[in-house]
């Protein structure tokens, strides 16, 4: 029980630190208030490029910002393109001789990782907090578990595919204009906050899916032990008890006693008696109200005659 406990409380805070998170991420670049105005992906010297727009630039999901100084913790000077912008140099700043070539020649693939890096965290994020507001109403209704379980493997799968689409495009942007000779620098506060949000659903679908493991596991063991209980309760039922086995007892040694008692000197005497005229006698009579072995009556009749003898 405790450890059910243990578990819920964990996934529900996992679940909010991610939700917060990819709130952070999604929305970084949009509002130019604190702490939003100090996440950005990648920052890079662009003085020696023509048409970037500043001497610093730093790529958001929601458009260009520049700073006043490369060390500078704030964006600012953020231009709004909108959602999902992407992370091309040669979308964003033009077909410039100053750009490596790297970024022209393999245009699509910088495109397409960042642009498809957006809708999977929003999907991820959109999960997330559907996932939270279910953890919120778990305790009201059991259904609600299965529900949560669904949401947080949705967003696990998104969140994991956005993160990898943004590194990924983040990094070969780095290298690119760090081989050009020009500072870049990923986004450390933005990485973080992306990797933490996979991290949280991941311990979250693992501690899910280990509570569900579980309770499958205990409503079986508890069946199979029910039916166990169930046939041995049959088996009880068909065996004689030892209750049948004492009331038949007696009622044996009763039916034996009536058999097996000899009878006494009275009771013989009784039995095999002869009358005073010698005409008949009895063998094996018992009274009427006497038990035991009943023998048949044997008449015999005498002539009794005198022989007188001269």
């Amino acid at each position: 029980m405790l450890l059910a406990l243990i578990n819920k409380a964990l996934s529900f805070l996992l679940v909010a630190g991610a939700t917060l998170c990819l709130l952070f991420v999604v929305f970084s670049g949009s509002v130019s208030n604190f702490p939003f105005n100090e996440f950005y992906w990648l920052q890079v010297d662009t003085s020696t490029i023509h048409d970037a727009g500043g001497d610093v630039t730093r790529w958001t999901f929601w458009g260009l910002c520049h700073p006043t100084a490369y060390e500078s913790s704030k964006n600012g000077n953020c231009t709004s393109q909108g959602p999902d912008s992407p992370l091309s140099p040669l979308d964003n700043f033009g077909n410039s001789t100053s750009l490596p070539q790297d970024f022209v020649v393999n245009r699509d693939t910088y495109y397409y990782l960042s642009r498809f890096a957006f809708p999977f965290l929003l999907i991820a994020l959109i999960f997330s907090g559907v996932s939270f507001i279910c953890y919120i109403f778990s305790p009201c209704w059991k259904s609600m578990r299965r529900v949560t379980t669904f949401f947080v493997t949705f967003a696990m799968i998104f969140v994991l595919a956005g993160s990898a689409c943004q590194t990924a495009v983040s990094v070969l942007a780095r290298q690119k204009f760090s081989d050009s000779g020009r500072s870049a620098k990923i986004g450390p506060t933005m990485m973080g906050l992306c990797w933490a949000a996979v991290a949280c659903l991941l311990i979250v679908f693992f501690l899910t899916c280990y509570g569900a493991l579980r309770k499958a596991y205990v409503i079986h063991r508890d069946t199979i032990a029910n039916q166990r209980a169930m046939e041995l309760n049959q088996q009880q039922q068909m065996q004689p008890g030892p209750e049948d086995d004492l009331e038949s007892l007696p009622q044996t040694a009763a039916q034996q006693s009536q058999i097996n008692v000899p009878l006494s000197a009275e009771q013989s005497q009784k039995v095999v008696s002869a009358s005073d005229t010698g005409n008949e006698f009895t063998q094996g009579a018992l009274p009427s109200n006497e038990g035991g072995i009943r023998f048949f009556k044997i008449k015999r009749n005498r002539r009794n005659t005198d022989e007188e003898s001269l």
